[in-house]
């Protein structure tokens, strides 16, 4: 029973994580309640100087961060003022203008939500990409379908917290209510990316170009999935679709950025043992007050964020022209 509780509550949490999309224009109670713990800080870098920012950065809400306090750009995109491009640009000192970040939660390569290719355009609109740029650094697949299957990762989650039927393995996977962990290759994540990754390598020629995983969030291996509710673990062991499934992508990732000929940060390698459930975590629970307690769940904390800004520091810093 506590089991489908936690998981109704976390449906009810990611299923507002995209509602700042495109659509969110509409005035709607969950636009309220985002208003209740959002922010007027961390104004954003609206424009880039001519020729485009040095940094840029895209992906979902796992660079657009989730965790209060919040602001909404001029799409109803929300960003935590210390997602980890804040964090990043703090830590290079970059001027204004100096990286933009036009990552938006929900987004997706070209499933749902905004596409890769929307933020690009977005990108180009605030003058970010051009022969100034010298780092591009991208996020995406969480939010992405596979194969045949029009289910989400989210959707996913919410599914194997809440059915009891079908549950998170090869049954849930025959039902067509888990993503299909097969139908994630190097090749096919590769192939989605190629048109869009050529263009901005033909808009910014100067800049090196890096694919960032994600950090831990669900084990590498094995069937179990733990949630940390308050002060108590929820596990769900018959979970070996979902975590199959975040194996498959991470290694998808990495495999097409030798494809692409890109860079690539293994996130997931340098958080390792800090999940929900561990004893000291970097990714948010459920009203867990060792990491964020307005947060999404399985989503960074704060610290999950500095983290990947420092990771992203000694890997880009160096190779940064001056201010």
């Amino acid at each position: 029973m506590l089991l489908r509780r936690v998981g109704v509550f976390m449906a009810i949490v990611l299923g507002l994580s995209v509602f700042a999309g495109p659509a969110s224009a509409q005035v709607s109670s969950e636009t309220e309640v985002l208003r209740a713990v959002t922010s007027s800080q961390g104004t954003p870098d609206i424009h880039a100087p001519d020729g485009g920012a040095k940094v840029v950065v895209f992906g979902d809400s796992h660079a657009s961060g989730t965790n209060a306090p919040f602001r909404t750009d001029e799409r109803g995109c929300l960003h935590g003022t210390d997602s980890w491009p804040a964090q990043l640009q703090a830590n290079l000192g970059l001027a204004r203008g100096e990286l933009i970040d036009v990552s938006c939660n929900g987004a997706s390569i070209n499933s749902g939500g905004l596409h890769f290719s929307d933020e690009v355009r977005e990108a180009e609109a605030r003058g970010a990409i051009g022969a100034r740029t010298e780092q591009i650094i991208i996020q995406f697949g969480k939010n992405d379908h596979w194969g045949q299957s029009s289910v989400s990762l989210r959707n996913s989650v919410i599914n194997c917290l809440t059915d009891l039927v079908n549950g998170c393995g090869d049954r849930a996977i025959a039902a067509g209510t888990m993503q299909d962990p097969g139908a994630v290759t190097a090749q096919h994540y590769a192939q989605r990316m190629e048109p869009v990754i050529d263009y901005l390598r033909y808009f910014a020629p100067n800049a090196d170009i890096t694919l960032l995983g994600y950090q831990e969030f669900l084990p590498q291996s094995g069937s179990e999935v733990c949630v940390r509710f308050g002060g108590i673990d929820i596990r769900k062991p018959d979970a070996s679709a979902l975590v199959s499934y975040m194996d498959r992508l991470e290694s998808a990732i990495a495999g097409a950025a030798e494809i692409l000929e890109v860079q690539h940060v293994d996130l997931r390698a340098a958080t390792t043992g800090r999940s929900s459930c561990s004893g000291d975590p970097l990714a948010n629970g459920v009203l867990d007050l060792r990491a964020n307690l307005i947060g999404m769940p399985w989503h960074p904390s704060v610290r999950g964020d500095a983290v990947t800004a420092g990771l992203l520091t000694n890997q880009v810093g160096d190779s940064l022209d001056a201010p």
